[in-house]
Order: C-alpha cells, then structure tokens, then sequence
C-alpha cells in the first residue's frame, strides 16, 4: 500500500510534539523557567497541523472516500476524542502553568495525581495515533 507523505510526516512530528510537551512539563515540574515560546509552536504546530491531519482522515472515512472496517472506524473515532481531549487538556495546563509560574508556582509540581492523568492521556493518545498508523498502513 502507498503511504500518503503526510500521514508519514503526521505520525513522525506527534513524536517530536510527544517530546516538546513532555520538555514543558518537565521544565515545570523541575522548577525551571516556563518555556513559553516552546509551549506556543507545540500547541499551534499542533493544532495547525496534526488536528488538522486527523479532521480531513475522519471526514475522508466518514464519507467513504478511505474505506476502513467498522471497526477501524470506531477505533479512529475514539483516537480522535482522546486526542483533541488531550490537545485541549494541554493548552489548559500550559497556560495555568505559565500564569502561575509569574506567580512563582509550579503548577505542574504542585498537582501530581493531574499533571500524571494528563501525561497518560497524552501518551494513550500518542501510542494509539502510532498504532493506528502501523496498522493502517504498514501491515
């Protein structure tokens, strides 16, 4: 099967988004200055690109055009809900966290059991778009 570029090129950038969220709260966490330029290309990057990716495959197979099994179709669906669950979550936390650091707080080291639900919610998200991209195109 031919593999559309920009699924490649979708799949390999959530891998280094992954890293530049995971680097903001990890700054946070470890009392270092916020990374606020670092936080607005992740978010906007993410949002002009990879929700982008994810709008045009769902409406592709809504409407036919990418014949997927009901299955797969149910598994993009949840994928997608997940993901922008976690890309909201994220824009959320970041700007409390930079707001609060001005305040010198540390958001994220200050809320463990949140900043850990949302690192696993991202990281479900993350792991399940690879999956999918696996499954869908490369076996």
């Amino acid at each position: 099967m031919n593999v559309p570029a920009f699924s490649v090129f979708s799949a390999v950038s959530e891998l280094v988004v992954t890293a530049g969220v995971l680097i903001v709260v990890r700054r946070n966490w470890t009392r270092r200055k916020f990374p606020f330029a670092l936080f607005l290309a992740v978010a906007l990057f993410e949002a002009l690109v990879n929700v982008a990716y994810m709008a045009g495959r769902t409406a592709r197979a809504a409407s036919g055009a990418d014949v997927v099994s009901p299955g797969l179709r149910l598994a993009f669906a949840l994928h997608g809900m997940i993901s922008l669950l976690a890309y909201l979550w994220f824009v959320v936390l970041g700007v409390i966290a930079s707001v609060r650091q001005q305040a010198e707080k540390f958001w994220f080291r200050e809320h463990p059991a949140h900043t850990l639900a949302f690192v696993v919610v991202w990281m479900i998200s993350v792991l399940s778009g690879e999956a999918m991209f696996v499954m869908r195109y490369l076996l």
